[in-house]
């Protein structure tokens, strides 16, 4: 769906290649669908939002980050990106270039410690239509791709760069859409941080795409939207094998895998759901400790962030040569002190136990010893 895009003077700009390889079917939708894209090459640092000022402020959006002039945006919008985060990474589709309360839809990936992916829209500041799915989709390490599709009412969201495919979820909100009057259509999107807590970190946002469903989809069912179909219908990224983390199993260890606490972790919060429908309760996502173990859902909720890596090997010949030069250098500091507090230093003296002070207690100690 990536093809032709607008410049930030509104003017025409080169043609952008998808990064997976496009059919010819795709190449035929993107070469008559205008899309609106960040300057290649830019990259948003987000820091976390102030929840003092309500999250949402005007600083998270930019007049020309919407759908292109002339777009139907009736018939719906595709926002694609990529970033990485430890967690909550929250992308706005508004109406207007800040956030409007009851017309704007938010989607924040890996919210609640990259534990869900929840997409919402505030009817008041108490209310709002929403849906959660459990999942891990955020990843600090490497940069992960996003898709978002709003279409016919309803607003699905995913991973890869093919939009419809590994959808982590869907809001069905076509009520909304068919009662909304036209200039509440959404057609600019804003980027922000839904992180807190102290360990609330800033995200990166690169290659930000935004464009109208193409031609090609403007059936009644629009874009196919393809559900995860992995093993309890959550999406893990940290599961792939080159990550080297979240395996689907714990054989062996004694130890269920990330991928399977996760499913049941899913299917818990089904249940918790279908008691709030029966009893007419509202439902709130529950907290890992009520299923797990406390070691279990600490897993979860640890989110860890990478480790500290050197780059280099302090054994190597080269590091050793370093540090004896270092030991050196400082050995010839500790004497041009000692010189100057008028202590007698011998120019072959080496720092190392070379103060008389040292040499007495020394003494002393083996004095004592026999």
């Amino acid at each position: 769906y990536v093809s032709k895009s607008t410049s930030e003077d509104g003017g025409a700009a080169a043609w952008c290649e998808p990064a997976d390889p496009p059919t010819d079917a795709a190449e035929a939708a993107a070469a008559s669908t205008p899309t609106v894209r960040l300057q290649e090459g830019t990259t948003l640092r987000v820091a976390p939002m102030d929840r003092k000022c309500g999250g949402w402020d005007y600083e998270h959006f930019h007049d020309k980050l919407r759908l292109a002039d002339g777009c139907n945006a009736g018939r719906g919008m595709v926002v694609t990106l990529e970033a990485t985060a430890r967690e909550c990474i929250a992308v706005a589709l508004s109406p207007t270039s800040h956030y409007a309360m009851g017309k704007t839809y938010v989607v924040h990936f890996g919210a609640a410690g990259n534990l869900s992916t929840v997409i919402r829209r505030h009817v008041n500041e108490t209310e709002a239509v929403d849906v959660n799915t459990p999942s891990r989709v955020c990843t600090d390490n490497r940069y992960q791709s996003y898709w978002i599709v709003l279409q016919g009412g309803k607003l699905s969201c995913g991973v890869g760069n093919s939009p419809g495919q590994r959808c982590i979820g869907t809001l069905d909100d076509t009520l909304y859409n068919q009662l909304r009057s036209g200039v509440d259509a959404v057609r600019c999107v804003g980027v922000g941080n839904s992180a807190l807590g102290r360990h609330s970190r800033d995200l990166r946002v690169r290659n930000i795409r935004v464009m109208p469903i193409p031609s090609a989809f403007g059936g009644i069912e629009g874009i196919p939207i393809v559900e995860e179909k992995r093993e309890g219908g959550f999406v893990n990224v940290l599961a792939a094998p080159s990550m080297g983390m979240g395996g689907a199993s714990g054989a062996g260890t004694g130890m269920p895998g990330e991928a399977e606490l996760l499913a049941e972790y899913e299917k818990e919060c089904t249940k918790a759901k279908a008691r709030a429908a029966k009893f007419g309760t509202e439902y709130k996502q529950p907290p890992p400790d009520a299923f797990f173990k406390w070691s279990e859902a600490r897993r979860l909720r640890a989110n860890p962030e990478r480790g500290f890596a050197t780059g280099f090997d302090v054994l190597s010949p080269e590091e050793q040569a370093k540090a004896q030069r270092r030991k050196e250098r400082f050995a010839e500091e500790d004497k041009k002190r000692r010189r100057e507090m008028g202590e007698d230093v011998e120019d072959g003296e080496d720092a190392e136990g070379a103060n008389p002070q040292d040499d007495e207690m020394d003494a002393a100690e083996e004095a004592k010893a026999e």
